[in-house]
Order: structure tokens, then C-alpha cells, then sequence
């Protein structure tokens, strides 16, 4: 009976912790006014193209161009973990050490550029040739969500 009771504490304890340390996780860290965006322009070949954009409180927008499975204008609502978790890897990359444009004279590659908004500051960024690494892991996880299932087509059917 001791040892029941003991395991049933236990259990009860431990759901408690997971319970609260999810609820920390229901909640969106950013305004809607916090923003990212990503933008990719052609090439002369078969480039996506298309824009992607999130907000703080996980409304996204996706508008699919050329050379993507989601053509036309697109929506959903990213879950507070995803939406917290993208804005804070912005926050932490610092992205105003970086130079707001990286290019040379080389042609036929598709440009992208990286926006990134929040507490009032604003930063972009064009990414055409000689690009950190760090932004192209940022560029793919913005990617990442662009080409994730659950979007709605703006006044159809889900995708």
C-alpha cells in the first residue's frame, strides 16, 4: 500500500511538471506586430519562387509563384512551440551583425531575401551569392514551415 501510494505521488508529480512545463509552451512569446518573412526570386531555370511569412502570434501567410507544389495565396495558424521556437532562433541569431546585402557579379541564381521585425527594429537582408552559412540554416528553416502540410487555400480547400 506504502509503495502504491509512493508510485502514485510520483506519477502525479511528474505529470504536474510536464503539465506546467507545456503550459509555458501554450502561450505565443511574440506580438503579432514581430514578424518574419522570406522571399525567393528566380533564376533562369526552375527555381521556386514564392513568399513565406509568419507573425508572432503564428498567423502565416504563404504565396506560391513558380516551381512550387502551393500555387496561389495560402494560411494558417502555426502552434505557440513552432512559432515560439522560429522567433527565437531570429532573436538569438542577431541578424544586425550581418550586412543587409550579399552579392557579386555572378548571374542565374534566384535571390532571398530575410526580413526580420520585431520589438520595434526591422532587418533585411539579400541573399544572392557569398551569404553566411548561418543565414542559409536560417533561410532553411523558414523552408522548412513554408513547405509543411496544413495550409488552406485562401478561399478553397486545405493543402
Amino acid at each position: 500500500m506504502k509503495r502504491t501510494l509512493s508510485f502514485s505521488l510520483l506519477l502525479v508529480s511528474t505529470l504536474l511538471v510536464f503539465t506546467a512545463a507545456k503550459c509555458g509552451k501554450e502561450k505565443y512569446e511574440y506580438s503579432e506586430e514581430s514578424a518574419i518573412e522570406i522571399v525567393k526570386t528566380a533564376c533562369f531555370g526552375s527555381c521556386p519562387v514564392y513568399n513565406f511569412s509568419i507573425q508572432g502570434n503564428g498567423v502565416a501567410k504563404f504565396n506560391g509563384r513558380r516551381f512550387v507544389d502551393l500555387e496561389g495565396q495560402y494560411s494558417r495558424v502555426f502552434p505557440p512551440d513552432t512559432t515560439n521556437f522560429i522567433f527565437s532562433t531570429f532573436v538569438e541569431a542577431n541578424l544586425d551583425q550581418y550586412q543587409s546585402e550579399y552579392t557579386e557579379n555572378v548571374t542565374d541564381l534566384p535571390t532571398t531575401y530575410l526580413t526580420f521585425r520585431n520589438e520595434g527594429k526591422s532587418k533585411k537582408i539579400k541573399m544572392y551569392y557569398g551569404y553566411p552559412e548561418e543565414l542559409k540554416m536560417l533561410a532553411a528553416k523558414l523552408e522548412e514551415l513554408a513547405f509543411s502540410s496544413g495550409w488552406t487555400k485562401e478561399g478553397g480547400t486545405d493543402k
